[in-house]
C-alpha cells in the first residue's frame, strides 16, 4: 500500500457542483471534520454530521454536498490496496453507520479511527512524512490499524445485542474490564455514562458493574472518580492553574463537588494540599 495523496478541502452549501468523482486506480478514506454533508456512492446516500469517515473502494463514483453553510473534509487516496479487504456490503454498512451521531463519542475503538486519521494527516500536512521514510511507514501502519479497527467495529455491529448476566460475554471477562479501564483512562475528562461503557463491551450494564468490581475492587465510576482526583493532584502539584480551571480540566461538575471529594481522599482541601506541598518543597 502507498499513499497517493493526502489533502483537505472545504465545501459550501449550494455549490454549483458537488465534490467527488471516481478513482479507478486507488481507494479512499474520506474524513468529514466539520459540518454536515450528504454523501452519495454507488446509488446509495447517507447524511452525516462531523465527525464521519467514509470508505471508498477503487472505481466507486461518489458525490459530496454540504448541508450547512460550510463543511470541511480530509482525504487519503491509497494505491495497491492489499489491506483493503472489505466487501461492497461491508463498505455500505460502514458508510451508513456514519449517520449515527453518537458513534465516535461512545466507543474508544471508533474514536481511535479519528485519532489515527488526524495523526496521518498531521504528518503529511507538515511535510514530515515526505521527508522521512520511517514516518511514511508509520503512516501506513496507522492506515492498516484503521482498517483493522473498522473491521472489528463491523463485527461488533453484526453481533450487537446486550448480554444478560446469565449469558457468556462477547469478550472475555478480563478483556472486557481492560477495555473499560482503557476507555476511562483516555476519556476521564468527558461525561462518561454507564450506557456507553456497556455498549463498548456489549454487556448488560448491571452485569458490567459487578464484573468490574470483582476484578478492580471498585465500580467503574469509583475508578473514574479516583482517576480524576489523581489528575487534579498532578495539576495542583505541577502547575499554577487555578482550582476552577483544574475542575474543568478533570471532568468534575463543580468546585464544591471537587473540593469535597478531594478533601475526603487526601485529607485536605485542594488549596491546603497545594500550599503544604509547596512549603515542603521549599525547605
Amino acid at each position: 500500500m502507498k499513499i497517493r495523496l493526502c489533502g483537505a478541502g472545504t465545501l459550501l452549501r449550494g455549490a454549483e457542483k458537488p465534490g467527488g468523482g471516481m478513482h479507478p486506480s486507488c481507494h479512499e478514506l474520506l474524513y468529514i471534520t466539520d459540518g454536515k454533508v450528504r454523501f452519495k456512492w454507488r446509488g446509495n446516500m447517507c447524511e452525516a454530521e462531523a465527525p464521519a469517515v467514509f470508505m471508498l473502494p477503487d472505481s466507486t463514483p461518489h458525490e459530496l454536498e454540504s448541508l450547512q453553510t460550510e463543511s470541511r473534509f480530509r482525504f487519503l487516496e491509497l494505491f495497491e490496496p492489499e489491506d483493503f479487504r472489505f466487501t461492497d456490503r461491508q463498505v455500505d454498512e460502514w458508510n451508513f453507520m456514519q449517520a449515527r451521531k453518537e458513534m465516535y463519542a461512545k466507543t474508544v475503538l471508533a474514536a481511535s479511527v479519528l485519532q489515527a486519521l488526524d495523526f496521518v494527516y498531521h504528518l503529511h500536512a507538515t511535510g514530515a512524512a515526505g521527508e522521512d521514510d520511517d514516518l511514511e511507514t508509520v503512516c501506513l501502519l496507522e492506515i492498516r490499524k484503521i482498517y483493522r479497527l473498522i473491521a472489528h467495529i463491523l463485527r461488533l455491529s453484526a453481533n450487537s445485542g446486550a448480554a444478560s448476566p446469565s449469558r457468556k460475554p462477547k469478550v472475555g471477562a478480563r478483556d472486557a474490564v481492560d477495555l473499560v479501564v482503557d476507555y476511562l483512562d483516555w476519556r476521564y475528562k468527558e461525561n462518561v455514562t454507564l450506557e456507553a461503557l456497556a455498549q463498548l463491551v456489549a454487556l448488560d450494564p448491571s452485569y458490567l458493574v459487578r464484573l468490574f468490581k470483582k476484578h478492580m475492587n471498585k465500580t467503574p465510576f469509583e475508578y473514574l472518580r479516583d482517576l480524576r482526583l489523581k489528575a487534579a493532584a498532578s495539576y495542583l502539584s505541577g502547575s499554577d492553574m487555578a482550582i476552577a480551571d483544574i475542575v474543568q480540566e478533570t471532568g468534575f461538575n463543580s468546585v464544591h463537588h471537587f473540593t469535597r471529594l478531594f478533601k475526603s481522599y487526601y485529607g485536605q482541601s485542594p488549596a491546603e494540599w497545594r500550599k503544604q506541598l509547596r512549603s515542603s518543597e521549599s525547605r
